[in-house]
């Protein structure tokens, strides 16, 4: 089988191309005809008549043959003109439903492309980032479901909101919706190990566990198992205090009365100085006065070898102060185990002897801190929240300087790890003013290598 291949465009060419020949030759013989055609004989002898006339008979059939050829140049350009339009025409006949058939079938192949095109774009709206991530809108190392921030936390897939007001796990191997801290399981808890709801401590169980109801160190809660309890190691519901078990319960341990009402006892304790000095002890090994439990030293300690005042709890030291109190009571030495200095809630911490109480918040909240108005564990200066900060204002884990602390994006912005530097917001930058994960420098945002400066 032998195949046709014609190009409308180059036969059309061609035939303008034979048109232009035609009329050049045309031109040219028109303009050779007298001068070949109307010969004068070079002499009057008969011998040059007959040679002009020769001349010019060749002359006048070459004219003769030469418009036979110019009408057949012009019927063949005639009939090359009407092949290639006829070409163009059907082609242009062909290509429209060529074209209906090439766009149906598009349509066909890009409609599941731009369903699948609209999902990726979509998920590539909250893209993840770090390494190890599953899920989207991850940030860190080794995070599953949806907007978890920090390492190897696990929340369910759901769909983010614009604004955020819902998110995964912030910090470290959290699992659930909206914790921030590391180990925490459930709802909306803060801090560490809770396991439950809205639980803001370390350790707590059940729902709603936090801590004293003395300013701000109502935001630590240590060991509760229950519903509501405030304190540390409470199981049962609604207690405020230390070790105590049941319900409704307020003191240390069996050092507790009901929440209907407190001794008779207790009430000079906002009395002058003297009358102070005159309270009753209860118990055993207590020196001072308005003490409760055993080998307290100093006044209204409450718990087991308190020395100092206003302590509850075991071992822990405080100034004397040998002044009234204020009613409710603001001012207090340690709450909890082996504190040292003012207004410490927890274990371990630590705070100075030397500041006058009522110009802090506090000393210590939670686990060995050391320094003023920290909260957490570990932390050392001032006024940090979370664990291991070294400095001052570092919110988070890990911080060493001032002001480190977490992402910008509404209560995400509590929780910064591993910053050192100055106002570094995020996860293991070093520098100052860097907003992002893993930034060297100076005023960066982004994360490692992929980033801008401000």
């Amino acid at each position: 089988m032998s195949f046709l291949f014609a190009v409308p465009e180059s036969v059309q060419t061609a035939a303008s191309d034979l048109t232009a020949i035609g009329s050049t030759i045309s031109s040219a013989n028109t303009a050779a005809a007298a001068p070949t055609t109307l010969l004068l004989a070079a002499g009057a002898d008969e011998v040059s008549a007959a040679v002009a006339s020769l001349f010019s008979g060749h002359a006048e059939a070459y004219q003769e043959l030469s418009a036979q050829a110019a009408k057949f140049h012009t019927q063949f350009v005639q009939a090359l003109t009407g092949a290639g339009n006829a070409y163009a025409a059907a082609e242009a006949a062909n290509v429209s439903p060529l074209q209906s058939l090439e766009q149906a079938a598009l349509a066909a192949i890009n409609g599941p492309v731009a369903g699948v095109s609209g999902a990726s774009a979509a998920a590539a709206a909250l893209p993840n980032f770090g390494y190890g991530n599953v899920g989207q809108g991850n940030i860190g190392l080794f995070n599953t479901g949806t907007l978890n921030f920090g390492i190897n936390n696990v929340s369910p897939n759901f769909t983010p909101t614009d604004p955020i007001t819902t998110f995964g796990g912030f910090g470290l191997s959290n699992n659930g919706i909206d914790n921030v801290g590391a180990f925490n399981i459930g709802q909306q808890n803060v801090g560490l190990a809770n396991t439950g709801t809205l639980n803001i401590g370390i350790a707590n169980t059940g729902t709603g566990n936090s801590g004293l109801p003395l300013s701000i160190l109502q935001t630590l809660g240590v060991g509760n198992h229950g519903n509501f309890n405030q304190g540390l190691f409470n199981t049962g519901n609604y207690n405020l205090g230390i070790g105590l078990t049941g319900d409704h319960l307020i003191g240390i341990g069996p050092l507790h009365i009901s929440s209907g009402g407190a001794p008779a006892a207790a009430a000079p304790l906002f009395a002058p100085a003297q009358a102070v000095q005159d309270i009753a002890n209860f118990g055993y090994g207590n020196i001072g006065g308005g003490n409760i439990g055993f080998y307290n030293n100093g006044l209204f300690n409450t718990g087991i070898n308190n020395t100092g005042s206003l302590n509850v709890g075991i071992a822990n030291l405080s100034p004397h102060w040998d002044i009234g109190f204020d009613d409710p009571i603001t001012t207090f030495g340690g709450f909890g185990a082996f504190n040292s200095g003012v207004e410490n809630l927890g274990i371990g911490n630590v705070s100075p002897f030397d500041v006058d109480p009522t110009t802090i918040g506090f000393g210590g909240a939670g686990l060995f801190n050391t320094g003023i108005e920290n909260v957490g564990a570990f932390n050392t200066g001032t006024q940090n929240v979370g664990a291991y900060n070294i400095g001052t204002l570092n919110l988070g884990i890990g911080n060493t300087g001032t002001g480190n602390s977490g992402l910008p994006l509404s209560f995400l912005t509590i929780l910064g790890v591993g910053n050192h530097g100055n106002f570094n917001q995020g996860l293991f930058n070093t520098g100052n003013y860097n907003i992002g994960i893993g930034l060297t420098g100076d005023n960066l945002i982004g994360i490692g290598p992929l980033h801008i400066t401000r």
